[in-house]
């Protein structure tokens, strides 16, 4: 990642206060930054879908747009001094469009590695760090045999796009096989 300085051509060493900070993203670690980024004298931006979002309810100003509004977060950029982005679902290539508008020193080469959940495991593992074991499966198939590896329980998730918990489901047996197979044959 780029420093301030390195991402803005040496234009900005040091964001001051009364800056603004543009956030992508309005849950709850939006809020605890847009919280500290106040408190230290900063205005706070966020774009978020839901109105009145967390964020949103201790932020300067709220755009309310979806997370991949090309409109939305050129005006968010338009608006910041510095760009940032509170989790991983938002859309990167929005973000480097946006990247000659105002500084983004966190970038979206690590965004990129943390939205495909199988580019991320292997990152992880792929620089020392071990994790539970896993395997990327795309089939039925490939999901029999790499339980026949693992064995239950299991977490089978989706590559892209959960959260929270979202996009996930954890297999401790046959029949949760089963009720996801059944669940894929109804086209569920």
């Amino acid at each position: 990642m780029p420093s301030l300085s390195e991402e803005t051509g040496g234009r900005v060493s040091m964001l001051m206060p009364g800056s603004t900070i543009g956030i992508i993203g309005g849950g709850q670690l939006g809020r605890m930054m847009a919280l500290s980024a106040r408190y230290m004298g900063f205005r706070v931006g966020v774009l978020d879908p839901t109105p009145n979002c967390p964020t949103g309810q201790v932020a300067d100003f709220q755009i309310t747009a979806e997370y991949d509004d090309k409109t939305a977060i050129h005006d968010l950029a338009v608006q910041s001094d510095v760009l940032t982005y509170e989790f991983e679902n938002v859309d990167a290539d929005a973000i480097d469009e946006v990247r000659g508008i105002t500084a983004t020193p966190q970038g979206t080469d690590l965004l990129r590695v943390t939205q495909h959940r199988v580019h991320e495991k292997q990152f992880i593992n792929d620089h020392g760090t071990a994790t539970a074991p896993w395997r990327a499966v795309n089939n039925f198939d490939e999901l029999d045999a790499a339980l026949d590896e693992i064995h239950y329980p299991a977490v089978l998730k989706t590559v892209s796009g959960g959260y929270d918990g979202h996009g996930q489901l954890v297999l401790r047996s046959d029949a949760d096989l089963e009720k996801i197979r059944s669940r894929s044959d109804r086209g569920g």
